[in-house]
């Protein structure tokens, strides 16, 4: 379980005991999630989930990655947002090349390594397509990368990896580190950072739940600030 859906559940429990304690049969309602990252997401398309995250890494972890993390080892704080829409990919595709070109006001696109283009081509054959963005605030870089997830493509290409992932922390570290350069030797990225929601590859895989209950495509923003 996530570490939203797991706050989520512990909120919701705690509610129904005040409830019961107090006599009151009626719950307060939940807020309804917001975009939490000033970024705007595809036309009509519905936030399932937005949490905030701060996370001290020592060193760069992939090549996606590493144009959010883009300042280095140190602890940066952040958002990301889950969104759900109708739209098929095609549509969020353009969409993403046309935030490419033409970046909302205050932002540029990052200028990422050639690498990256490499790990496009993987990802989009799984059904994940990402654009990065980048802007000063107050002296500091601000990173953002910008997510489309379909998540029928990625059960039907991804299904057996995704079945490994739950079982990839309990493994011997000697055996992770070896899975992990062989899929990154491959894939541009570890299953690290796949098990890790609070990177961008981690984060579209950590949507799947909700998106697969939504029943649509997603889009999935995080942004990075280094403190």
């Amino acid at each position: 379980m996530n570490p939203l859906r797991l706050a989520l559940v512990a909120c919701a429990a705690a509610t129904a005991v005040a409830a019961c304690s107090s006599g009151k049969n009626a719950e307060r309602p939940t807020p309804a999630p917001t975009n939490s990252v000033d970024f705007p997401l595809f036309s009509g398309a519905e936030i399932l989930s937005s949490r905030a995250w701060r996370e001290t890494v020592s060193s760069n972890p992939g090549a996606v990655d590493n144009a959010v993390l883009a300042q280095g080892a140190g602890t940066y704080v952040g958002h990301d947002v889950i969104a759900g829409t109708q739209a098929l990919m095609p549509s969020l595709e353009a969409w993403l090349r046309d935030l490419g070109a033409h970046p909302p006001d205050g932002y540029e696109s990052a200028v990422i390594g050639s690498g990256v283009e490499s790990v496009r081509e993987h990802t989009r054959d799984l059904g994940i397509d990402f654009a990065v963005f980048q802007r000063s605030e107050s002296g500091k870089e601000r990173g953002i990368v910008v997510l489309t997830v379909d998540p029928q493509t990625l059960d039907q290409k991804a299904g057996p990896m995704l079945g490994l992932i739950g079982r990839f922390k309990d493994l011997p570290a000697p055996f992770r580190r070896s899975i992990d350069n062989q899929a990154k030797n491959q894939t541009g990225f570890t299953v690290t950072e796949l098990t890790d929601p609070n990177t961008p590859i981690g984060a579209a895989i950590s949507a799947l739940d909700q998106l697969r209950d939504f029943g649509g495509r997603g889009i999935v923003v995080i942004d990075a600030v280094k403190q």
